[in-house]
């Protein structure tokens, strides 16, 4: 019986001076108080918005915020509400947010997957939630090689929730904003990038240029802009022109580089059995006509020596 006395006494002390001893204890270690209001807290009850934002959380008043702060607050408000330019949607149902026109709001539902596509060839390098405790995004990726699709995969674990997430890739970086509903939700989102369109066209015009400027002649003039439907008639090949043709003001006759080591022939236009002086200018190996004549002739040399050469114009409908 004295030893039961002992034990109780001991059991009795130790009821009454063990908490103080603990808070001592926990005080000279340098640790913090645990705080009163998560004291009675279960685990598998705790509402963080009520816990970070609400009466639990102690009576915490936010930072003050100055005039400039408040300023900047409201331009990024006012982007984030002014959804200028509104989503499309695909045939096959997948809403299209412009990239960078936008703060993109994707509507998701518990028990429900949302799939967000990025860009082909597109690679997520990180992923940023701002709840990563009740929503959970997973990667997926459809195809393979330098084309490959990568997925964003979002899950809420709650409905009424609401978060922001930074998606970072080696092209661009992505800002979203993400809700949970009960039931509705987007089930696939990708995205229209203004800047790739842009770039094609860019891209095709520069091609036109290029091709523009291959089918350019050395006197400047443009294949695409020029007549070549002439008909030559020629006596020998030392006078015959290599090419005839006309920009629709001129006549533009090439001759071949031989021709710079004798005499030029002259130039004459025909009208019905006369010829007459046309008004043209030696450029090179080429003759300039500053007129468009239906029918015109080269004569180089005298006597039985004489070469002739005869040109004709033949215009769209194939009369001379």
């Amino acid at each position: 019986m004295r030893i039961h006395g002992i034990t109780t006494t001991f059991l009795l002390a130790f009821l009454v001076i063990g908490p103080a001893v603990l808070a001592a204890g926990t005080e000279s270690s340098g640790m913090p108080p645990f705080p009163d209001h998560l004291k009675n807290t279960e685990s598998s009850n705790v509402d963080l918005d009520e816990l970070y934002f609400g009466r639990k959380s102690g009576g915490r008043k936010p930072a003050p915020l100055s005039r400039k702060e408040m300023e900047t607050l409201a331009l990024i408000r006012r982007w984030q509400e002014g959804q200028h330019i509104a989503p499309t949607q695909a045939v096959d149902g997948t809403v299209r947010f412009f990239y960078g026109a936008a703060y993109p709001s994707i509507v998701c539902a518990v028990m429900q997957v949302t799939d967000i596509e990025l860009e082909p060839g597109e690679e997520v390098q990180a992923i940023h939630l701002g709840d990563a405790t009740r929503w959970m995004v997973e990667p997926a990726v459809t195809g393979n090689g330098p084309t490959a699709v990568q997925h964003l995969v979002v899950k809420p674990a709650d409905v009424g929730l609401e978060t922001s997430v930074l998606v970072t890739t080696s092209v661009r970086t992505y800002h979203l904003k993400l809700k949970s509903t009960r039931k509705q939700y987007m089930p696939k989102v990708a995205f229209v990038y203004p800047d790739r369109t842009l770039a094609r066209f860019q891209s095709m015009r520069i091609k036109k240029e290029i091709e523009r400027e291959q089918r350019k002649l050395p006197d400047g003039e443009y294949l695409d802009n020029l007549d070549f439907n002439y008909r030559i008639s020629a006596d020998s090949d030392t006078v015959k022109p290599l090419r005839v043709y006309n920009d629709g003001r001129k006549t533009i006759i090439q001759m071949p580089r031989s021709m710079a080591q004798g005499e030029a022939p002259a130039l004459l236009a025909i009208s019905g059995k006369d010829d007459l002086i046309v008004n043209y200018r030696l450029k090179g190996d080429r003759y300039i006509v500053d007129s468009l004549p239906a029918k015109m002739k080269l004569i180089a040399g005298v006597g039985r020596k004489q070469k002739k050469v005869e040109i004709t114009r033949i215009v769209k409908d194939g009369s001379q």
